[in-house]
This record gives C-alpha cells, structure tokens and sequence, in this order.
C-alpha cells in the first residue's frame, strides 16, 4: 500500500479505537486510572493524526513532499512526547514542554500544508501575499509560543502579544478561501501529467486556454524534480 493509504487507514482506525473504548468505559460504568490513560492516549493518537492528514494532501497531489514529510514527522514526534507524558508517572516539566514545542512547531507546518494544498496558479496577487504573510505570522506564532514554554518571560505583556499575533495569523488563513472563491471562475482543465516514475498526477487547473493549463502542469510537477513523459487532456469543465 501507498504511505498514504496507510496513513489515512492509521487515522481512521485510530478515530474509530477513541470512540468505541469511550463508549465501553461509559457503559461498563468503571473509569479508573488505567482506563484514563487509555482512552487519553488514543485521543491525542486520533488528534496528531489529524495532525498529520494535510501532508496526506500534499503526498497526493505530489506536491512540497519536504513540507509533507517535515508535517508527518513532527505530528508523529509530537505524539510519542504526548503518550510519554501521560503514562509517565510524575513526568518532568521538560518533558511537557519538549510536548508543547513539538505540538505547537506540527500545527505551524499543518497550517503552511494546509494553504499549499489549496493553492491555485489562477490565485490572486494579493492571495499569494496573504499566503506568504500567514507562513511568516505561523512560523512567528510558533516560535513565540515556545519561547512561552521554555523562557517564561513577562506574563502580562507576552501572552496578549501572542494572542494578537496568533488572531492576525487566523485571519490571514481564513481570508485566503474566502478572496480565492471571491474571483470570477473562468474555464477548467482537467490533465493527468505522467511522471517518468510511471506515477500519474491529476492537475486541476482554471482559466486560461488549454496551452497555457498544460504549460502550467506540466511546471506544478516538475517543480519537485519530476520528468514529464506524458500529458492526457481530460473534458474540460463549464465556464
């Protein structure tokens, strides 16, 4: 199976381990310490796996596969610091802080994933630099926050600051859908680009003529090092 099978068969199963063990801890009317720690444990596996799901997104439209590994791999080191602290007895506050940093370092790549997967070649001018912002106010927010975690400074002035900050970065993420979906839709073509590694990639790609979406597929996959072998045009979709 492909890494994105697997891993989308992980969260699925993981999501469905959460549910049924909290609802035979309900009925069988017992919740001691050791079903705590269970059923804690398979909501935070559930929660970085969800974590995880944009780089899911990006290994399928083969796309940004650093960013998409880097996402994984922090969702998944996250989740080992999140298990140790809650079946470590009397876990040292490192250990919760090493959990923070990790945590809050998966969501900032989450985000720029998550707004990668979206892009499109027809995206506005002023989309692309509400996506640049929101990567630098991300990447600020996290390093902010972990600075919280371990250096503790001022606790009247540093936290409301990170708050604006992480505010101004929700809005920056929110109004990129909203001014993207705002423009007028022109024409869509849909192509399938063949990678030399025999690997077919699906390109959606609106506006423009038909010489202009293929030049632009062809470049959305050659960006990560592919070679293009072969392009199929599929029915172009309405206006």
């Amino acid at each position: 199976m492909t890494g994105r099978r697997i891993l989308l068969l992980c969260v699925a199963g993981l999501l469905s381990a959460s549910a049924l063990l909290a609802i035979a801890i309900l009925l069988v009317g017992r919740f001691g310490s050791t079903e705590g720690k269970i059923l804690s444990s398979t909501a935070l596996l559930a929660g970085y796996g969800l974590i995880a799901l944009p780089a899911v997104m990006l290994f399928d439209q083969g796309r940004l596969r650093a960013l998409a590994l880097a996402t994984a791999s922090l969702a998944a080191v996250s989740a080992a610091l999140a298990l140790a602290s809650v079946w470590t007895p009397s876990h040292p506050e490192a250990l919760g802080r090493s959990m923070g940093t990790a945590t809050v370092l998966a969501l900032a790549c989450t985000q720029v994933s998550i707004l990668s997967a979206r892009r499109r070649e027809r995206d506005s001018v002023v989309v692309r630099r509400l996506f640049a912002a929101s990567c630098g106010t991300g990447a600020l927010a996290a390093v902010a926050a972990s600075a919280l975690l371990w250096a503790q400074p001022h606790a009247g002035t540093y936290p409301r600051l990170l708050g604006a900050l992480v505010v101004l970065d929700l809005a920056l993420v929110a109004l990129q859908p909203v001014l993207a979906r705002a423009r007028p839709a022109g024409p869509v073509h849909r192509l399938r680009v063949v990678r030399s590694a025999g690997e077919p990639v699906d390109v959606t790609i609106e506006g423009g003529d038909l010489a202009t979406a293929a030049a632009k597929a062809i470049r959305s996959v050659e960006r990560d090092g592919s070679r293009v072998v072969a392009l199929e045009v599929g029915e172009p979709g309405p206006s």
